[in-house]
């Protein structure tokens, strides 16, 4: 099974022109901007790295509406950046539809690049805060059990294959027992395999959000969890998020192309 590169985050000094905007898409909590607050500050922390980018965020659950997202842009030459843990169907299918009835786009083409969750850089990014999680727990000589902990699908198996490329990638690091993946929607259930966990186990939470799978389930989890596994936030909450997909549009935008996912044709 192919694994994650291991390419490190650079700056590529790249000078930007003006003209190019990115609605960065997020299914979004409850509503309103306390709810969304850390997807927005994520947004601004993007803006900070991006000189001459536009970058708002639009989300389908809460504020801002997708249609709030792209009235925010002036650029005529938009992509939609999904800020999602896969490229499944959900992603590529189901989002490019709902971004068109959102903002009424009628061109040719909408230009999505590639989602947060299967970025080259996220291997490498999430291998160094496990390193520095288990130094913080003074635990750094010990090589513990790993789990992910993603959403997985019922209908759609690419959920599970990039969490199972990346456990594959942080398995041949060699710094821990072994590597497996567990899912919400899909066996083998987290709320099946927490109970049993080797009290030594770390679990990382494969989520983009605060929301109720990072929170509600997350916590769920914990309970049934014998004592002394250690729970990692969730991925997408991480400081250094912000590093990963600013440079992963700058690529896309303006280096090999390579990041560009798909474009989806008007229907």
């Amino acid at each position: 099974m192919d694994h994650i590169p291991t390419d490190p985050v650079s700056n590529s000094g790249f000078h930007f022109t003006l003209g190019k905007g990115v609605l960065m898409v997020a299914h979004g909590e409850r509503g309103g901007r306390l709810n969304n607050a850390a997807l927005l500050d994520l947004v601004d922390q993007i803006r900070d790295r991006l000189d001459g980018v536009e970058i708002e965020a639009g989300v389908l659950k809460g504020e801002p509406s997708l249609s709030e997202g792209w009235d925010g842009l002036s650029a005529e030459d938009r992509y939609i950046y999904p800020f999602f843990m896969s490229d499944g169907f959900f992603v590529s299918r189901i989002l490019p539809k709902k971004i068109r009835e959102a903002v009424g786009f009628h061109g040719n083409e909408l230009t999505m690049l590639a989602p947060f969750g299967i970025s080259p850089q996220l291997g490498p990014a999430l291998l160094n805060n496990l390193k520095r999680t288990l130094a913080g727990l003074g635990r750094q000589a010990e090589i513990p059990p790993l789990l992910i902990a993603a959403h997985g699908a019922s209908v759609d198996k690419q959920s599970s294959l990039r969490a199972n490329q990346l456990a594959n990638y942080l398995s041949e690091s060699g710094r821990f027992s072994e590597v497996h993946c567990a899912f919400l929607d899909e066996a083998p259930y987290l709320e099946d395999i927490v109970p049993d966990l080797n009290p030594q186990s770390l679990v990382l939470p494969l989520f983009n959000g605060l929301g109720s799978h990072s929170i509600d389930d997350m916590s769920a989890l914990r309970i049934k969890s014998p004592n002394g596994v250690h729970y990692l936030p969730p991925v997408g909450g991480e400081e250094w998020v912000a590093d990963i997909v600013a440079h992963d549009i700058e690529q896309a935008l303006f280096g090999s192309g390579h990041q560009i996912a798909c474009q989806d044709a008007a229907q």
